[in-house]
């Protein structure tokens, strides 16, 4: 039964494609025109963040061959550029040799990612191959069309690093592109023809915006816009045809007044369910973004504290490498935190345990007087004598960790 209807809907199908003469030549099969529209782009940094889009300016020329109303193939060369930016969930440090860190490294330069930017320009020789599939269920004097195809070509990339107090220029990079395009177009007249369009270019080899390759796997640059194009090259050599208008009767007006009527109204039903199923799928998309972000901050090493001899005052220095962790500790409630101090036992003039003692209380006193509860603080150690530190002044330290 089932091969059966298969069978059967082919058969329909075949039928109506033929009826509708796709395969019949075209008048004015050669074609060319220009495109402008925006680009975005898709690394490690990437045009759209949580926060924004940075569109970037994209802009080309065309040109192709319509062997039928379905079938066309075109050549085009385009060129554009972007800026990328690094998502919230990217809390690296940069060297400036290019390595990813999770916190700054003492005598290099560099940079956080939040700092720092991306600018690349780009160029792009594509061959393309289109199917009309309006051509299958309209007329041929249909004007519309929606055309959709795959994309091959070569890239061009070359992006510098724009940071705070300085940009560097990397070189360029090439790369093979694949993808694909899509465009719903309009012949204004019987020559001119405009379309909105939009595509995908996945790049092979080396990340285009030149960061560390980490989580964020995507190599791809977007383009949309607007195409106008000439259509020339002669006519077909098939018959005019020529519409005889038929009026139609009451009966059939009013039969097709409550059909279009149905079909609006399951269009707008059909709209209103896929823009319930897309909030949903965004809520969830933010949920799960804001999960992440917190885990991530979770496992992120807390930099240990140091002291002088005989000291229970950290130095000034040592503060900015707790204000990280205090910002995680206001953002995420749930967090707890353990405090374990040491001592080296050697030129301390103090008893040991004690100085230990005060040394956790001295961080954990500074976390409480900026608004962190008590019972947040949980497993504050202090153990005295740390016998297995490497030097005494390694020994003379407070470590902290998160906990749940």
């Amino acid at each position: 039964m089932i091969k059966r209807t298969i069978l059967l809907l082919l058969l329909v199908f075949a039928a109506r494609v033929a009826g509708a003469q796709v395969f019949e030549p075209v008048d004015n099969p050669w074609y060319a025109g220009a495109g402008l529209g925006t680009s975005l782009g898709q690394c490690t940094f990437r045009s759209i963040t949580e926060h924004e889009a940075h569109w970037g300016f994209q802009g080309g020329v065309f040109g192709g061959y319509r062997f039928n109303r379905l079938l066309s193939v075109e050549a085009g060369l385009q060129f554009g550029g972007q800026s990328q930016y690094a998502l919230d969930c990217c809390t690296y440090w940069l060297s400036e040799d290019g390595t990813r860190y999770m916190s700054p490294v003492l005598d290099e330069t560099g940079w956080y990612y939040h700092d720092v930017a991306t600018r690349t320009g780009w160029g792009k020789f594509a061959l393309q191959g289109n199917a009309d599939l309006l051509s299958l269920i309209t007329a041929p004097d249909c004007r519309w069309s929606l055309n959709v195809g795959p994309q091959l070509g070569v890239v061009s990339t070359k992006t510098k690093l724009v940071t705070p107090d300085k940009e560097i220029q990397y070189d360029r990079q090439w790369h093979l592109g694949l993808g694909g395009q899509a465009s719903v177009g309009y012949q204004i007249t019987e020559n001119i023809g405009a379309s909105l369009y939009g595509g995908i270019t996945c790049l092979s080899g080396e990340r285009f915006d030149n960061m560390p390759r980490h989580a964020h796997k995507s190599n791809l640059i977007y383009d949309a816009g607007v195409k106008v194009a000439f259509r020339f090259g002669g006519k077909s050599g098939r018959p005019e045809i020529i519409d005889i208008p038929i009026t139609p009767s009451a009966d059939d007006e009013a039969a097709r007044l409550q059909a279009e009527r149905e079909r609006l109204a399951a269009e707008r039903a059909a709209r209103e369910q896929a823009a319930r199923e897309e909030a949903a799928r965004r809520q969830a998309e933010r949920e799960a973004i804001a999960a992440a972000k917190k885990e991530a901050a979770f496992n992120t090493p807390i930099p240990t504290v140091y002291f002088a001899k005989n000291s229970a005052m950290f130095e000034f220095k040592y503060q900015r490498r707790l204000v990280e962790a205090l910002l995680f500790m206001r953002k995420y409630p749930d967090f707890k935190m353990e405090i374990h101090a040491y001592s080296s036992g050697i030129g301390e003039r103090e008893r040991t345990e004690d100085l230990s003692r005060i040394r956790m209380k001295s961080v954990r006193d500074w976390f409480l007087q900026r608004g962190i509860s008590e019972d947040r603080l949980v497993n504050s150690y202090y153990h005295g004598v740390d016998s297995n530190a490497p030097d005494e002044a390694s020994a003379r330290r407070v470590e902290l960790k998160f906990v749940k």
